[in-house]
């Protein structure tokens, strides 16, 4: 899941998850690999569901990569034109030299919620025992963060993404730091939202994106700007039509209940989870960034929005 187990959240059995799946109509082929089937990439599948890759001209085909080191890889390798995970792991890809970079936004809220028995407030976290996702997470990188900023200690015990809600079912923690769909399945059962980190940064976070490599960029520019051009259809059709997006949901996704699907996918357009432009902002990208610098892996003045971040296709999208 490379350095930011970030975008393995959501992961949810998906109909494709196992499999390549392409939008129906000829065109250009492209692929693009995700890092994970998840309920936070649903703008890429609201793309091909609506046929806005197909309008533009593209045959678009996703693989699952099963991390977003995975993803990127694909990139370098030529196997895949497009990837979709956190673009800090493409930031730290380039900075080794591998020249990818994000080119569009697909989330910039941050889907993490920490759930427990009582509602409360961040404050309440100071010395209880917290269920947390087994590092590389972000979910973990942002609770260790946060705790560090506010002068708090807790007591933090790792499991395995997507059953950080278990040990507070069970008893055995009083919190757990979640994304979805674990967070509908814990409500529930009972469990309240205590604190959400997508308040915290209100759309203002660059979490998951497109990214292509400079080589790609630079010889086929036109694919790009087609391919962004659907995101950007895919973005403003989630913000103005929130029940047609949940039925998309719900055919990427058999296996969840189908309650489950629409809690969550209303929980992610309530808190601003997706994003409604493609174009990455600096200050998205700077808040993503400081995360990094916190972790050491990324110092100081190392990069910059400049250096990586290409805004053109998506300022350009029509």
């Amino acid at each position: 899941m490379g350095l930011l187990g970030a975008t393995v959240l959501l992961s949810g059995c998906g109909a494709s998850s196992a499999k390549a799946e392409a939008s129906a109509s000829a065109g250009t082929k492209v692929v693009i690999a995700q890092a994970f089937q998840s309920l936070l990439y649903l703008p890429l599948y609201v793309a091909m569901d609506k046929g806005y890759f197909a309008s533009e001209g593209l045959q678009v085909t996703k693989v699952t990569s099963n991390s977003g080191a995975n993803a990127v890889a694909s990139v370098i390798s030529g196997s895949a034109q497009f990837s979709l995970q956190d673009p800090m792991i493409a930031t730290l890809s380039d900075i080794k030299g591998a020249s990818v970079v994000p080119v569009a936004g697909v989330v910039n809220g941050v889907p993490v919620w920490i759930v427990g028995h009582q509602k409360g407030s961040f404050s309440n976290l100071a010395g209880q025992n917290i269920a947390t996702a087994i590092p590389p997470s972000t979910s973990t990188y942002l609770l260790q963060r946060a705790l560090k900023q506010k002068h708090m200690k807790a007591n933090l015990e790792f499991v395995e993404l997507g059953t950080e809600a278990a040990p507070v079912l069970a008893g055995k923690a009083q919190y757990g730091v979640v994304y979805e769909p674990t967070v509908e399945e814990a409500v529930a059962q009972g469990l309240k939202v205590v604190y959400s980190f997508a308040h915290q940064y209100q759309s203002d976070y660059a979490f998951s994106s497109i990214d292509t490599s400079r080589a790609f960029m630079a010889k086929h520019p036109r694919v790009v700007q087609e391919f962004v051009d659907g995101i950007d259809k895919s973005l403003r059709y989630i913000a103005q039509h929130p029940q047609g997006t949940i039925q998309i949901a719900i055919k990427e996704f058999p296996t969840l209940p189908p309650s489950v699907v629409k809690a969550g996918v209303l929980r992610m357009i309530r808190d601003k989870v997706y994003a409604t432009s493609p174009v990455i902002t600096p200050s998205e990208f700077h808040n993503a960034l400081e995360l990094q610098e916190f972790l050491g892996n990324i110092h100081p003045g190392q990069v910059s929005y400049a250096d990586i971040v290409n805004t053109k296709f998506a300022r350009n999208a029509k």
